[in-house]
This record gives structure tokens, sequence and C-alpha cells, in this order.
């Protein structure tokens, strides 16, 4: 079963994931697998195309994110409080012969807070990451939810129901100077962000696929796999 807070991270990763892809700075990782080294090649061929690569990391551990190098943007999921709004306890849902029983639902939502890092080593890099995520995430606003295809979802406006509220909460200053790095955090709230939990038998979601590249590892150990900075 998909959790909503699954459905909510993925949102934001992916609208930061296509603007930059439209916005020239980026690719999309599902866009190479499986991992063979034609698709190594390709990937390496295609980034060196773009001046500027900027990486898009989602929900995961620092491993899969691999060394800190910049310019990057990653999503952190952070936490979560008692909704803001809440729900209708009770329901209507239709049966066969048409007829209806009254279903209760929990109707304590929560607001989930969720943590967009803009990591660069100038401030021209800075500024330009701050564009794609203000042309990804509204400041306060609605954005479409991530549920299945990439493809299919970039071709969507806003729906007139069951969208994202979203709005930035706060924001901080996270520089690391040893390594002359400048990262700035904008926290991001999504109000009420519960949505239907979908079962495997009613739709499946595609996972954001990590990418490992295979450079002459097949007649290595696992340990020499070099990973590509790309991840879900």
């Amino acid at each position: 079963m998909v959790q909503s807070e699954e459905i909510v991270e993925r949102t934001f990763y992916v609208s930061l994931l296509s603007t930059a892809i439209k916005m020239g700075y980026t690719i999309n990782p599902d866009d190479y697998l499986p991992a063979s080294p034609e698709n190594e090649k390709r990937y390496h061929d295609d980034i060196s195309k773009i001046p500027l690569f900027v990486n898009i990391f989602g929900v995961g551990n620092n491993h899969a994110r691999g060394a800190k190098v910049a310019p990057r943007i990653t999503v952190n999921l952070n936490a979560f409080y008692p909704g803001t709004i809440g729900m209708e306890k009770f329901g209507l849902e239709a049966e066969e012969g048409n007829q209806f029983n009254i279903v209760e639902y929990p109707f304590e939502t929560k607001d989930i807070s969720i943590d967009i890092h803009l990591v660069a080593k100038n401030m021209q890099e800075l500024r330009i990451l701050h564009n794609i995520m203000y042309r990804a995430l509204p400041a306060r606003g609605y954005i479409r939810p991530y549920l299945n295809n990439y493809y299919e979802w970039i071709n969507q406006k806003v729906l007139p129901s069951g969208n994202l509220f979203i709005e930035i909460a706060n924001w901080y200053d996270y520089d690391d100077k040893e390594h002359g790095l400048l990262e700035k955090v904008y926290n991001y709230t999504c109000v009420d962000g519960v949505l239907n939990e979908y079962r495997d038998e009613d739709i499946t979601i595609a996972p954001i696929n990590d990418i490992l590249t295979l450079i002459g590892t097949y007649d290595k150990e696992e340990n020499d796999m070099l990973p590509l900075h790309i991840t879900e």
C-alpha cells in the first residue's frame, strides 16, 4: 500500500525534476535504466552537453545521494503536524445494487513538513537553484499529486480537486564553510496532505530509481561499482 506521505514526497521531487529538465539543467534518470554500458555512455554524453548540470535528489539516505557535489537540490522529509483543516468524519460508499453505506474516516489529518536544500558553489549557481525551486513549487499554492506515470503527470494541469496545497513556512542558511559551499534550506508545509491510500491491485506507483554505473565492473567485486549522482 502506498502511503500519503510517499505521494507527497514524490510529488515534490518530480515537480523539481520536471522543471529543471524544462530549463535544461538536468535529465530524467528513468531514461537511462536499466544500468548497462550503453546507457552509461548515453548518460555521460547527455550530461556533457549541459553547461551547468544540477543534481536533483528525492527523499533518500546519504549513501544514495553520494558526496555533496554542487550544484544540487535535495528533498528532505522533516516532520508531521496535526492537520490544519481536517476532513469529514463520515462519508457515503457505494455498493452493488445502488446501495450506500455510511463509512467513518479518520478525520484528523496531518500537515507534512518538507525541507528543500539548495547547495551551490557560488551565488550565480544559487540564483539558478532558486529559479528552479520557485518555478517548480509555489511559495503558497497548489501542485498536482504524482501518482504513477511521469510523462502522464507533466502533461496535466492543476486538477479541479485533489491537489496538494503547499506553502513556505520558514527558511534558513546552512552554509558549509569548511568546503566553501552555500546552502539555503526552505521549509515547505503540505497542508492536510492526506490522499486515499492505493493498494497494489488498484494502482502501482512507479519507483523513482537509483542509477548505478557499471564502469567496467562486470568482472570486479560489487564494492568497486561507482554510483552516478542521480537518485530518487
